[in-house]
């Protein structure tokens, strides 16, 4: 059973939102990155410090340095965390991995087109 006109419209408006929105959501997650290593291991040595901290306060019944010792390893944790950061133009160049944009992501089929193949290759079946 075929879509009627006003289903096939709505069908081509979700495509353009889907290729819109996937080619912003490429361009933010994907792609080469870099890693301060020194944030990651000032970043652990606070959650270890951290963790210490709130077996000592727990140890002598003081909440005070257990929440303090909570902090510290949350506040560790947030700083390695932190340490990854989009690879520039110059860093992806140098491994040999530069971004192309969202026009290369943009090549083969429509989703319309591959939908409409896996319908067909399923209905065949």
């Amino acid at each position: 059973m075929g879509l009627s006109e006003h289903e096939q419209r709505l069908l081509d408006e979700m495509e353009r939102n889907l290729y819109k929105h996937e080619a912003d959501i490429v361009n933010t997650s994907a792609g080469p990155r870099t890693v301060n290593y020194t944030k990651v291991a000032v970043g652990v040595l606070g959650v270890v410090l951290g963790l210490v901290l709130v077996v000592i306060g727990v140890s002598m019944k003081l909440a005070i340095i257990g929440v303090a010792g909570f902090a510290v390893a949350v506040g560790g944790a947030l700083w390695a965390l932190s340490a990854s950061r989009p690879a520039t133009g110059d860093e992806a160049a140098a491994r040999g991995t530069a971004s192309e944009g969202p026009a290369a992501a943009k090549h083969g089929p429509s989703l319309m087109e591959r939908l409409s193949q896996e319908w067909d290759d399923r209905n065949q079946r």
